[in-house]
């Protein structure tokens, strides 16, 4: 009798709760206090190549500040150089924040590296 009571007792409590496909419909519940969700829809997700990104200009210019005062210090080698610009060069050609392997190494062939046989 007491499992039966238990059972009971369950079925009840389970029969105030809405079912997945209520809560799924977008329909208010019996939910009564404060809305916490934002109007915004967050399973929308932006792809980080497009689109205006704030802190953007802000890294760049530092990236750039950084970069200057290593060719000033004499940090880098002129095709150091050369090549970090050839590589900045096609990053903002084609909006591209993270070259590929295979793009890097058509730069640097395009910057006239060959490859030498130890023949």
């Amino acid at each position: 009798m007491a499992q039966d009571d238990l059972i009971d007792a369950l079925d009840e409590a389970l029969a105030d709760q809405p079912s997945v496909a209520d809560r799924r419909s977008g329909k208010p519940g019996n939910y009564c206090g404060p809305e916490r969700r934002g109007s915004r829809d967050r399973r929308v997700l932006r792809d980080r190549r497009s689109g205006f990104d704030r802190r953007r200009d802000l890294r760049r210019k530092e990236d750039q500040a950084a970069f200057q005062k290593r060719v000033e210090e004499g940090d880098l080698t002129l095709e150091e150089i050369e090549f970090v610009r050839a590589i900045d060069r096609y990053k903002q050609k084609f909006n591209r924040p993270f070259p590929t392997w295979s793009e890097v190494l058509a730069i640097v062939k395009e910057l006239g590296y060959t490859k030498d046989s130890l023949s």
